[in-house]
């Protein structure tokens, strides 16, 4: 056993980040998870017999009577030990334990403990499950107490490090009580708290079962493969299309409870140019909104956006928590692998100015495309998802089948003004999110991240972006209505980088069709008759592409 911190995971858990996101997403004390998880499994008997077995009995004795006494660190290494000596066998030869000692003003000292494998055919990778040994004889922890919280950022933390992750197992140790925990992307569910005390082998039966249990009982994305002996991994799609991942991600969630989308690279072969994105996402939705949309971009001939190439459902919450007694409603999120091209580059990943318009250009025009010979839009634009094509299409809106009430949908900092008021989508609103973007890019000039809070970090705390960025959406909109009046819009411009100073004159042409003025306001409306809507596409991709032109000139 290692008593080495694991690199990848943080000394310190982030708590209040997150305790919105898990307040209502938790359920306690339920019944039947000991028995769903740990119980009629193709190893069950393998643990019984050996826990009973003649050669075994006197160290499973002594773990069992030990639990009692792995109140300090070295105790718990010690025990670890034990049974790493026992119960690792030549099939679990890879697999090691990582502990770290911890404690906190106000805070009994605690242990964190990650069960981890290095073996190259396992699609598990590093973590498979994560506890807390917490040592002091006191059992009852708060539901929203700090320490659940900080409990929960360590699966928060494996979420962020495997984030196509299905679930993460963890278990918290209280003195002589046990409670079992299990996360997933509609929150986290926990045992009933069970006595040590009363049942001395319960923790080593239950440690045991994690060494045993397959990838996808612990939690993993088993629809990607591994190509043995190697780390090369792939997926499938109707037993014939083999696409192959590359191990880095090109994007990944912060969180734990939502979508969780998560996007590899991926190529045709193991040594071909990389040019698929493979985008794993649980959605909401019974109808995979994203692929049905792009299919019809496609058979109404909208340019400029991406193409699909494979879809499978792989599972859904409600399948994983089957069997469970839950006393309350959860999201049932489904589980989804879509396979698209072209891979396109980060367009905060632009070579030089000129690149960057053009880009833009043509962003303007497949908005065009899509909503003028497709009839959708978009509605979700940010500085993460222009990639010189379109893509990401799980909001988009088929305007041939709108329902009566469509929710409010768009990303944080990029939302169109009559958006943030409530007003329904319109194709101008996709305009104005674009422009958000460019101007997100002329201030920031961040070449390194793509959301807006994690671009906000890097800025003054005088930014007029900061502003952008709340969940008061009426007082996002009366901010960005005032930034986008003549006045305000002088000091958007005073904020432009350097590297972009001598793009002011054409964020006043682009701000002046966005917001024409009527009556001496700024226009945030939407004119629908066709004069208009082609005046305000052509009068935008003119502008960018003069723009650009310049600077090749």
């Amino acid at each position: 056993m290692s008593s080495a911190r694991p690199s990848h995971v943080p000394t310190e858990p982030p708590l209040e980040s997150f305790r919105d996101e898990m307040k209502g997403n938790t359920i306690r004390n339920v019944n039947d998870l000991f028995a769903k998880y740990f119980e009629g499994k193709s190893w069950s008997v393998d643990v019984q017999n050996k826990l009973q077995e003649t050669k075994s009995a006197d160290i499973v004795s002594k773990l069992s009577a030990g639990v009692s006494g792995i109140a300090q660190f070295d105790a718990l290494a010690e025990w670890l030990a034990e049974f790493q000596n026992l119960f690792f066998t030549v099939d679990q030869s890879g697999y090691r334990f990582h502990s770290q000692p911890f404690s906190s003003t106000g805070s009994t000292p605690w242990t964190s403990l990650y069960l981890e494998t290095s073996h190259l055919q396992s699609v598990a990778g590093s973590t498979r499950v994560f506890g807390e040994f917490h040592h002091d004889g006191t059992s009852a922890l708060d539901d929203d107490g700090d320490e659940i919280l900080r409990f929960c950022g360590r699966a928060l933390q494996l979420f962020k490090v495997q984030s196509a992750r299905c679930f993460v197992h963890g278990f918290l140790v209280r003195g002589t009580t046990l409670e079992l925990w299990v996360f997933d992307r509609s929150g986290a569910y926990s045992s009933k708290k069970l006595d040590l005390a009363q049942k001395p082998d319960l923790l080593v039966r239950t440690m045991a079962s994690y060494t045993l249990m397959s990838d996808e009982e612990a939690g993993f994305n088993t629809f990607v493969k591994r190509l043995a002996p190697g780390p090369d991994s792939y997926i499938t799609f109707n037993q014939r299309d083999n696409f192959h991942l590359r191990p880095e991600l090109i994007a990944k969630a912060d969180y734990i409870v939502g979508p969780g989308t998560t996007c590899y690279v991926a190529s045709t072969s193991t040594t071909g140019e990389p040019g698929i994105v493979i985008k794993f996402s649980w959605r909401e939705e019974e109808e995979p909104t994203e692929c049905r949309l792009l299919k019809l971009a496609h058979e109404r001939h909208a340019w400029g956006v991406i193409q699909l190439l494979g879809y499978q459902d792989l599972v859904n919450i409600a399948d994983l928590r089957r069997g469970l007694d839950l006393p309350q409603t959860f999201v049932n999120r489904t589980f989804s692998c879509v396979a698209t091209t072209p891979l396109g580059r980060p367009i905060r990943q632009f070579t030089s100015i000129s690149e960057l318009l053009e880009v833009f250009r043509d962003l303007v025009k497949a908005l065009q495309s899509l909503y003028m010979n497709a009839r959708i839009l978009h509605r979700d634009h940010s500085a993460d998802s222009p990639k010189g094509v379109l893509l990401d299409f799980n909001f988009a809106l088929d305007l041939d089948n709108v329902r009566p009430i469509e929710p409010m949908v768009g990303s944080d900092g990029f939302m169109a003004i009559g958006i943030l008021s409530g007003q329904r989508h319109t194709y101008r609103h996709d305009l104005e999110s674009l422009f958000y973007v460019f101007l997100w890019i002329a201030i920031a000039n961040d070449r390194v991240h793509d959301e807006a809070n994690d671009i906000l970090k890097g800025m003054p705390k005088t930014s007029r972006l900061w502003k952008w960025c709340s969940m008061d959406f009426r007082a996002v909109g009366r901010d960005k209505a005032a930034d986008m009046s003549p006045e305000g819009f002088e000091g958007i411009l005073d904020e432009f980088s350097p590297d972009f100073a001598s793009l002011r004159g054409l964020a006043k042409e682009l701000h002046a069709l966005i917001f024409p003025m009527h009556d001496e306001k700024i226009f945030t409306g939407t004119e629908m008759d066709q004069v208009a809507v082609q005046r305000l596409y052509d009068g935008m991709a003119g502008a960018f592409n003069r723009s650009a032109l310049a600077f090749q000139g």
